[in-house]
C-alpha cells in the first residue's frame, strides 16, 4: 500500500524544495503547512473512539466517509430496530474488517495524505508568486 521508505523520500523532495523559496515565501509556506497538517494520533483516535467512518472526514476523505458512516447506521439499524439483526450485525462486522487496516496503517495513511498537502502548499504559494501583479486602475 504506502511504503514508507517512498513516503520519506518524497517529504524530504518536499521539504527540500521548501527550503529553497525566499524568506518570504517560507513564511507563508509554514503557516501553510502548519494550519492544515494532519497528525497520526488524532486519526487513530477517532478511529479507535468513533469507529463509524469520521476519521475518514479528519483526512477530507469524504466519500470513503461517508459509505462508512452509512453503513454503521444502517447495521445499527438493522440491529436494533428491525427482525434482521443477523444481517445488521454482518454489516457492522463489514465495517469493523474494513477499518482495521485503517487503524494498522494511520501513520502512513497520514503520512501520505500530509505530503499531498505539503505539496499543494508549495504550489498554491508558489503560484501565488508567480501571479502576474496587477496594477489598481485609476
Amino acid at each position: 500500500m504506502f511504503s514508507e521508505k517512498a513516503l520519506n523520500l518524497e517529504e524530504h523532495e518536499l521539504r527540500e524544495t521548501a527550503r529553497a523559496l525566499p524568506p518570504p515565501l517560507k513564511h507563508q509556506y509554514q503557516l501553510l503547512e502548519q494550519r492544515h497538517l494532519k497528525r497520526p494520533s488524532t486519526y487513530r483516535a477517532l478511529n479507535w473512539v468513533f469507529p463509524t467512518g469520521i476519521h475518514h472526514f479528519y483526512l477530507r476523505r469524504w466519500l470513503r466517509g461517508l459509505i462508512t458512516l452509512s453503513l454503521t447506521l444502517g447495521g445499527l439499524y438493522l440491529v436494533y430496530a428491525s427482525q434482521t439483526s443477523a444481517f445488521g450485525l454482518m454489516v457492522l462486522m463489514v465495517v469493523v474488517v474494513i477499518e482495521i487496516p485503517q487503524l494498522l496503517n494511520a501513520r502512513h495513511l497520514v503520512h501520505s495524505c500530509n505530503n499531498r498537502i505539503m505539496a499543494q502548499c508549495l504550489e498554491q504559494v508558489q503560484r501565488a508568486h508567480q501571479a502576474p501583479q496587477q496594477e489598481p486602475a485609476p
